[in-house]
Protein backbone atom coordinates (compact mmCIF):
# COMPACT_ATOMS: atom_id res chain seq x y z
CA UNK A 1 0.00 0.00 0.00
CA UNK A 2 1.53 3.39 -0.74
CA UNK A 3 0.77 5.99 1.38
CA UNK A 4 2.13 9.74 2.34
CA UNK A 5 1.24 11.63 5.30
CA UNK A 6 -0.46 14.54 4.21
CA UNK A 7 -2.98 12.42 2.32
CA UNK A 8 -6.32 12.62 4.32
CA UNK A 9 -7.00 9.33 2.07
CA UNK A 10 -4.00 7.14 3.52
CA UNK A 11 -5.35 8.38 6.98
CA UNK A 12 -9.10 6.84 6.12
CA UNK A 13 -7.38 4.19 4.07
CA UNK A 14 -5.60 3.09 7.50
CA UNK A 15 -9.37 1.50 7.97
CA UNK A 16 -9.01 -0.26 4.78
CA UNK A 17 -5.91 -1.77 5.75
CA UNK A 18 -7.13 -3.12 8.90
CA UNK A 19 -9.95 -4.84 7.19
CA UNK A 20 -7.73 -6.27 4.94
CA UNK A 21 -5.23 -7.24 7.77
CA UNK A 22 -8.67 -9.04 9.43
CA UNK A 23 -8.85 -11.11 6.46
CA UNK A 24 -5.60 -12.58 6.76
CA UNK A 25 -4.00 -10.32 4.02
CA UNK A 26 -0.48 -9.21 5.01
CA UNK A 27 -0.14 -5.25 3.89
CA UNK A 28 3.22 -3.65 3.81
CA UNK A 29 3.25 -0.01 3.88
CA UNK A 30 5.15 1.67 0.87
CA UNK A 31 6.25 5.37 1.15
CA UNK A 32 4.82 7.74 -1.76
CA UNK A 33 6.00 11.63 -2.24
CA UNK A 34 2.56 12.98 -3.07
CA UNK A 35 3.73 16.72 -2.97
CA UNK A 36 7.58 16.93 -3.25
CA UNK A 37 6.98 20.72 -4.50
CA UNK A 38 5.65 21.37 -0.87
CA UNK A 39 8.47 23.70 0.70
CA UNK A 40 10.20 23.05 3.76
CA UNK A 41 7.98 24.48 6.63
CA UNK A 42 5.23 23.76 4.15
CA UNK A 43 2.00 25.99 2.63
CA UNK A 44 -1.17 26.61 4.01
CA UNK A 45 -4.01 24.59 2.63
CA UNK A 46 -7.38 25.94 1.97
CA UNK A 47 -8.45 22.00 0.50
CA UNK A 48 -11.76 21.39 2.07
CA UNK A 49 -12.54 18.06 4.07
CA UNK A 50 -15.70 17.73 4.10
CA UNK A 51 -15.76 14.28 2.43
CA UNK A 52 -13.12 12.97 4.43
CA UNK A 53 -14.49 14.01 7.82
CA UNK A 54 -17.78 12.30 6.56
CA UNK A 55 -16.02 9.19 6.16
CA UNK A 56 -13.73 9.62 9.40
CA UNK A 57 -17.17 9.54 11.18
CA UNK A 58 -18.45 6.98 9.50
CA UNK A 59 -15.64 4.25 10.71
CA UNK A 60 -14.98 6.02 14.03
CA UNK A 61 -12.10 7.78 13.18
CA UNK A 62 -11.23 11.22 15.13
CA UNK A 63 -10.57 14.30 12.20
CA UNK A 64 -9.08 17.73 12.72
CA UNK A 65 -8.85 19.30 9.05
CA UNK A 66 -5.32 20.09 8.52
CA UNK A 67 -4.64 24.08 7.76
CA UNK A 68 -1.20 23.65 6.18
CA UNK A 69 0.64 20.76 3.93
CA UNK A 70 3.81 19.70 5.03
CA UNK A 71 6.88 18.55 3.17
CA UNK A 72 6.92 15.10 3.87
CA UNK A 73 9.85 13.62 2.49
CA UNK A 74 12.05 13.42 6.55
CA UNK A 75 8.80 11.74 7.80
CA UNK A 76 8.50 9.28 4.83
CA UNK A 77 12.38 8.81 4.88
CA UNK A 78 12.18 8.32 8.96
CA UNK A 79 9.10 5.73 9.01
CA UNK A 80 10.48 3.83 5.57
CA UNK A 81 13.95 3.75 7.81
CA UNK A 82 12.03 2.38 10.88
CA UNK A 83 10.03 -0.04 8.60
CA UNK A 84 13.24 -1.32 7.30
CA UNK A 85 15.92 -1.23 10.45
CA UNK A 86 13.11 -1.32 13.98
CA UNK A 87 9.65 -3.11 12.12
CA UNK A 88 8.99 -3.64 15.41
CA UNK A 89 8.13 0.03 15.78
CA UNK A 90 6.91 0.65 12.40
CA UNK A 91 2.83 0.20 12.55
CA UNK A 92 3.27 2.46 16.11
CA UNK A 93 5.17 5.35 14.56
CA UNK A 94 3.12 4.75 11.31
CA UNK A 95 0.34 5.69 13.61
CA UNK A 96 1.26 7.92 15.27
CA UNK A 97 2.13 10.08 11.94
CA UNK A 98 -1.03 10.05 10.91
CA UNK A 99 -2.61 10.73 14.66
CA UNK A 100 0.24 13.50 14.76
CA UNK A 101 -1.14 15.66 11.46
CA UNK A 102 -4.46 14.76 11.06
CA UNK A 103 -5.99 14.60 14.87
CA UNK A 104 -3.29 16.91 17.27
CA UNK A 105 -1.82 19.75 14.10
CA UNK A 106 1.60 19.07 14.23
CA UNK A 107 3.76 19.87 11.78
CA UNK A 108 4.93 16.43 10.45
CA UNK A 109 7.89 18.23 8.82
CA UNK A 110 9.43 19.38 11.66
CA UNK A 111 12.62 16.99 12.59
CA UNK A 112 11.58 17.53 16.46
CA UNK A 113 8.36 16.52 16.08
CA UNK A 114 9.80 13.30 13.79
CA UNK A 115 12.28 12.47 16.41
CA UNK A 116 9.93 12.66 19.31
CA UNK A 117 7.70 10.37 17.30
CA UNK A 118 10.07 7.78 15.95
CA UNK A 119 12.34 7.85 19.18
CA UNK A 120 15.43 6.19 17.80
CA UNK A 121 18.24 7.54 15.89
CA UNK A 122 17.18 7.16 11.76
CA UNK A 123 19.40 7.65 9.29
CA UNK A 124 17.20 10.10 7.20
CA UNK A 125 19.77 9.73 3.83
CA UNK A 126 19.16 5.97 3.78
CA UNK A 127 15.65 6.25 4.67
CA UNK A 128 15.53 9.12 1.46
CA UNK A 129 16.76 6.39 -0.39
CA UNK A 130 14.48 3.93 0.07
CA UNK A 131 11.73 6.40 -0.68
CA UNK A 132 12.88 6.79 -4.16
CA UNK A 133 13.09 3.37 -4.45
CA UNK A 134 9.76 3.37 -3.89
CA UNK A 135 8.58 5.75 -5.66
CA UNK A 136 9.89 3.95 -8.60
CA UNK A 137 8.08 0.79 -7.82
CA UNK A 138 5.12 2.29 -8.21
CA UNK A 139 5.66 4.11 -11.05
CA UNK A 140 6.10 0.42 -12.15
CA UNK A 141 3.18 -0.40 -11.00
CA UNK A 142 1.28 2.36 -12.74
CA UNK A 143 0.60 4.24 -9.57
CA UNK A 144 0.46 7.69 -9.58
CA UNK A 145 -2.05 8.75 -6.39
CA UNK A 146 -2.18 8.03 -3.15
CA UNK A 147 -3.60 5.41 -1.28
CA UNK A 148 -2.85 2.52 -3.48
CA UNK A 149 -2.94 -1.09 -2.83
CA UNK A 150 -1.09 -3.28 -5.09
CA UNK A 151 -2.22 -7.38 -4.50
CA UNK A 152 0.18 -10.23 -5.04
CA UNK A 153 -2.12 -10.93 -8.67
CA UNK A 154 -0.85 -6.87 -9.90
CA UNK A 155 -4.74 -5.97 -9.21
CA UNK A 156 -4.57 -2.51 -7.80
CA UNK A 157 -6.96 -0.69 -5.91
CA UNK A 158 -6.63 3.45 -6.00
CA UNK A 159 -8.65 5.53 -3.62
CA UNK A 160 -10.44 4.64 -0.63
CA UNK A 161 -13.21 2.51 -1.69
CA UNK A 162 -16.07 1.02 -0.08
CA UNK A 163 -15.15 -1.73 2.32
CA UNK A 164 -16.96 -3.98 0.44
CA UNK A 165 -14.37 -4.08 -2.73
CA UNK A 166 -11.51 -4.86 -0.57
CA UNK A 167 -13.76 -7.31 0.80
CA UNK A 168 -14.44 -8.74 -2.26
CA UNK A 169 -10.82 -8.83 -3.43
CA UNK A 170 -9.44 -10.31 -0.69
CA UNK A 171 -12.14 -12.96 -1.05
CA UNK A 172 -11.57 -13.39 -4.55
CA UNK A 173 -7.95 -14.30 -3.70
CA UNK A 174 -6.92 -11.32 -4.77
CA UNK A 175 -3.50 -12.39 -2.82
CA UNK A 176 -1.84 -12.73 1.01
CA UNK A 177 0.04 -10.18 0.55
CA UNK A 178 -0.25 -5.95 -0.85
CA UNK A 179 1.96 -3.72 -1.07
Amino acid sequence: MWSDYLCPWCYVGRDRTALLRSLGVTVTVLPYELHPEVPAGGVPTTRRYAAVATECEAVGMPFRPPTVLPNTRRALSTAEWVRRCRPESFDALHDALFTAYFVDGLDIGDPDVLASLADTDVDVEQGSHWVEESMARAREADVYATPAWQFDTGAVIAGVQPRRSFARVAARGGGEKVR
